[in-house]
């Protein structure tokens, strides 16, 4: 790539890498951007709104919270304008990379809290006073039926616990189970013609 040093008349398309990154001059990354289509929410705001819903309580687990964050998108906000979060099947069910990226950057801004033990059961995420703040008026101006679904869902899925959680999100989708290492764990339990 060669550069030039007047940063207004950069080269046009430039570089491809190997994997697949394409670098492109400063003007046309500034007409790309232009033209990009903001969505309603994005991947921070759906963490912070699960953990504004019920904010006394953390979820334990990252785990959890993954599957938490997955069924808040498709069931509950499916009719929203999210931001994809690119779920795929992997260790332990669906999970998203940009949605583990984006919990850590929220960390770091001090938006959550993560507590305990990483990458177990014991290990807490909590939204903190700066993270309502900051989440507060865009889940307010939900309507006020999907605050209450929203509040309720995060409620009875934080019940269900670890395991209940994982057997919920196997047996409604099972294709996310296919790469999982305790995929034999949560076995469909088949009761005579259907599946229980």
């Amino acid at each position: 790539m060669t550069v030039n040093n007047d940063y207004s008349k950069q080269i046009e398309p430039v570089e491809k890498l190997p994997d697949g990154t394409v670098f492109y001059s400063y003007d046309y990354s500034k007409e790309v951007y232009k033209n990009i289509v903001k969505k309603k929410f994005i991947l921070s705001d759906i963490v912070l709104m699960l953990l504004y819903s019920q904010f006394k309580e953390p979820i334990c687990g990252r785990v959890s919270l993954m599957k938490q964050l997955f069924l808040l998108i498709e069931e509950v906000l499916n009719k929203e304008d999210v931001q994809n979060a690119n779920f795929i099947a992997y260790r332990f069910g669906m999970y998203s990379f940009s949605l583990a990226n984006v919990i850590e950057n929220l960390d770091y801004l001090g938006l959550i809290e993560i507590d305990g033990k990483k990458n177990t059961k014991l290990e807490k995420f909590y939204i903190t006073e700066k993270g309502m703040a900051h989440i507060s008026k865009k889940y307010g101006e939900l309507d006020p039926e999907l605050q209450v679904i929203i509040r309720y869902k995060r409620k009875g899925w934080d019940q269900l616990g670890y395991k209940g959680i994982l057997r919920l999100v196997y047996q409604k989708y099972p294709k996310y189970k296919e790469k999982s290492e305790i995929k034999e764990k949560y076995k469909a339990i088949k009761w005579g013609r259907g599946i229980g």
